[in-house]
């Protein structure tokens, strides 16, 4: 205190105070640029080896280090912004400079290892390094300085030396835009090769590209034929070496059968499957139409020689519905188009020949079949059904004619020359020729039948249909069931907000390209500003349609039209994150609602189609059933009484019915419901479910549970 008041410095206390306050704020400042320092002292890039390759290194998370970098630019940025920094300006600008650097450096470095990493996959295959020669070599480039960086990173992993290196920041630059250059040349040699298979549009790139990176073996294609084919689920390849032999590359293999998912098999003309993969594929994707229509008319002339139960064992499931039906179709329009005085009696004979014919196919089903023939009964049940019904109704109405409207709006199938054309009520349909393989088919309600009239309608004003309603009543479905009655293939598409423009723009342009349908479930997902890009692109391929162009400009390159293309919608309205449709675009396509469908027709009509002679009274008892515990039992989000767990009951039911054909119907289906259902209930509501059963059934003596 003495010395202080020695040196006067008391009267000078404000300056003192000044000079002090300074002091201070330096050390501070200093103090927080030390801690800045001394924390990327140690920090280290996480090294780790890139698959098993021997000396290949990637980065491993950044994340900590992003945070320390924002870290240490906010407490540098809060150095710099000091008016006391002057001692240690230069430090703390030599720490910004390297900071946004290293900055710069590491976001360059992050995007180029993303993109290495997709592409390395890619033109490691020498079939992409053949047909990408240039792009193949700008790889190289980038691969080799990528590596380089990498194993010099791994010997010294020090992150603020390593992401301020002299020249890492240029290097990664320009290898970035080596990058996009390579991946722009990728995206447009998928784009040709789509273009000349169109089907290649419903793949991914990931997909089409693990295609064509192994084109010397034809079997890449096996695990993705379901995504362009609707019924091809494997090839069958066989080649001078032995029957469907492991491939070798020095032996061309030949394609000669289509196999469904369900195990049928269709021969088709042989195919050599060597050059490009796309070329071939066409040629299948030709022979394919080929086989079917050969396979329809071979069914059509051996009809009428043959009894319906022995001729529906020998031919192909697509070919047994689509003959029977024509056949049913030619057979009661000589009935409606015969002489007044006799058409009555006509038709009700006619009536009871259906009956005849379904109690055939009913007994039939009940043998041990062979699945595949199981299969075709069943769907031929499912459609004679309704034939049935059909021609009931115009028994009861009396005076049916070829001109009545109850006769009109029905699907009906003719053959022409050599084609088979479809019509329903004033529009017209060329089936399709799409090989559908054993595939099972819908149950026809009446609205059904509304559903077809609206999209056959639409079709033919080159519209698209758009059916709408809460889930579960059948809209996709109903879709995909008029597809396979025409012999189209159906891509279903799951929307959602993600989906953007150019993605839509890709698959109309497949869809263009190749003719097929396409359903996009939960349309009003996307977001408003997409969907009024998508009106703009549907409507530029219908002006096309109408102006019946082979080839027109979509997206700014000419591609061709094949006419048939159409385009379907299913939206559910009312949720939360739905969009409503802008008005151009609603206009494109015709709106169809759907209702809760008709569960006890279509329960009667796949139990009998499983083989279930009391078929009738138990679909009763078992929508009565579903309507009680939608009504009595506790509300719970996991349960569910709509159509898709009615579905799933009777489907096991079938196949308990089938294990053991002598057991009572009644304890068949009771132990298909208790199995599906029990699990999923609360101990209450299980009391409640057995109560209800016990009910429904009530001289029925339930077995004990196991």
């Amino acid at each position: 205190l003495g010395k202080l008041i020695d040196i006067n410095a008391f009267q000078h206390e404000e300056r003192v105070q000044e000079i002090s306050g300074q002091a201070s704020s330096e050390a501070s400042l200093e103090g927080i640029l030390k801690r800045v320092e001394d924390s990327w002292k140690s920090v280290e890039f996480p090294i780790v080896p890139y698959k098993d390759y021997k000396d290949v290194y990637i980065l491993g998370g950044t994340d900590d280090i992003i945070q320390l970098l924002d870290d240490a630019n906010i407490n540098i940025a809060t150095i710099a912004s000091s008016r006391h920094v002057g001692p240690i300006r230069s430090r703390v600008e030599e720490w910004q400079a390297n900071l946004d650097l290293f900055g710069k450096t590491l976001d360059a470095w992050s995007k180029c290892q993303k993109t290495w990493q997709y592409l390395e996959s890619i033109f490691g295959a020498p079939d992409i390094q053949r047909q990408l020669p240039a792009e193949a070599k700008m790889f190289n480039q980038v691969d080799k300085t990528f590596k380089d960086v990498m194993r010099k990173t791994n010997k010294i992993p020090l992150a603020i030396k390593a992401g301020t290196q002299p020249g890492y920041l240029e290097l990664f630059q320009t290898n970035n835009a080596l990058l996009d250059q390579i991946q722009h040349a990728l995206a447009s040699y998928l784009e040709t090769k789509r273009s000349n298979f169109p089907r290649f549009y419903f793949l991914s790139d990931e997909e089409l590209l693990e295609i064509l990176s192994q084109t010397r073996n034809p079997m890449a294609v096996q695990p993705h034929l379901r995504k362009c084919f609707e019924g091809i689920n494997r090839l069958e390849f066989a080649s001078k070496g032995g029957e469907d032999m492991e491939m070798t590359v020095t032996v061309a293999p030949e394609i000669r059968a289509m196999l469904s998912p369900e195990g049928e098999r269709v021969e088709v003309l042989k195919v050599k499957a060597t050059g490009n993969v796309e070329d071939w594929l066409k040629q299948v994707e030709k022979n394919m139409v080929t086989a079917v229509r050969t396979c329809i008319k071979k069914a059509k002339d051996d009809f009428e020689k043959s009894v319906r139960e022995e001729w529906l064992i020998r031919h192909a499931h697509q070919s047994v519905l689509t003959v029977s039906q024509t056949y049913w179709c030619v057979a009661l329009t000589q009935t409606l188009t015969s002489d007044e005085s006799i058409r009555q009696a006509t038709l009700e004979d006619f009536e009871k020949k259906s009956y005849l014919d379904l109690n055939k196919l009913a007994a039939l089903v009940r043998q041990e079949l062979p699945q595949l023939v199981r299969d075709v009964c069943r769907a031929l049940i499912t459609i004679d059904v309704h034939a049935r019904d059909i021609v009931s109704e115009m028994v009861q109405i009396k005076n049916a004619s070829i001109a009545s409207f109850e006769w009109l709006k029905q699907l009906r199938y003719y053959f022409e020359q050599d084609l088979t054309v479809i019509r329903m009520a004033n529009s017209q349909y060329i089936y399709g020729y799409e090989y559908l393989g054993a595939s099972d088919r819908l149950v026809i309600t009446p609205l059904t039948d509304r559903c077809y009239l609206c999209l056959m309608g639409a079709l033919q004003l080159d519209l698209g249909g758009a059916p709408a309603g809460p889930a579960g009543t059948g809209k996709t479905e109903t879709t995909k069931d008029l597809a396979k009655a025409l012999a189209k293939q159906c891509v279903v598409f799951n929307c959602s907000d993600q989906v953007d423009y150019k993605m839509m723009g890709r698959f109309f342009s497949g869809l263009a390209q190749s003719g097929a349908w396409a359903c996009f479930d939960e349309f009003n997902r996307i977001n408003i500003e997409v969907l009024s890009v998508i009106a703009q692109q549907l409507i530029t391929i219908r002006d096309a349609k109408a102006a019946k162009l082979s080839t027109f400009m979509f997206e700014g390159r000419e591609i061709r039209l094949i006419s048939t293309c159409a385009v379907f919608i299913t939206m559910n309205p009312g949720y939360a994150g739905r969009t409503e449709l802008p008005d151009n675009l609603k206009a494109l396509f015709r709106p169809q609602s759907m209702m809760v469908p008709d569960y006890r027709l279509i329960a009667e009509v796949i139990l009998y189609s499983e083989g279930f002679e009391n078929s009738k009274v138990l679909a009763r008892k078992m929508v009565q059933m579903y309507k009680l515990c939608s009504e009595q039992l506790s509300q719970q989000d996991h349960y569910d009484f709509g159509m898709r767990a009615v579905k799933s009951v009777l489907v096991m039911a079938g196949v308990l019915k089938r294990e053991s054909p002598n057991i009572d119907e009644d304890l068949v289906l009771i132990r298909a419901l208790r199995d599906s259902n029990l699990p999923k209930f609360l101990t209450d509501d299980a009391i409640l479910f057995k109560a209800i059963i016990q009910d429904l059934f009530p001289n029925v003596l339930l077995p004990e549970h196991d």
